[in-house]
């Protein structure tokens, strides 16, 4: 029986296949609420928050190194992201490289 499938082993095998896909599942709408907080939503963010926008005028002075005006938190279209924010590079990293494993399971 060595090259045959017992029926616990087609079971345990079915039960990997199953926690495999509710993990990826999982995984999918973690990132699609992730980014909807922190990307699509990223003003209604801030509002709730209490950031407000910064005016125009005042860029120089109340410039915020870490996340540029049209930027958001997971895309802050500044130079350096690892600016004066501890982990959030680390997060970054490990978010985009999440997409990419989403993306081609």
């Amino acid at each position: 029986m060595s090259g045959n499938l017992q029926d616990s082993d087609l079971k345990r095998i079915g039960n990997i296949m199953t926690k495999d896909t509710e993990l990826k599942d999982a995984l999918a709408k973690f990132v699609d609420a992730f980014e909807q907080v922190f990307d699509n939503d990223w003003r209604y963010t801030k509002e709730n928050l209490g950031i407000l926008d910064r005016p125009a005028e005042n860029d120089d002075e109340d410039s915020i190194p870490f996340i540029s005006r049209d930027g958001t938190f997971l895309n802050p279209k500044v130079e350096d992201e690892t600016e004066n924010w501890g982990h959030r590079a680390k997060l970054l990293n490990e978010y985009r490289r999440l997409k990419i494993l989403l993306a081609a399971s």
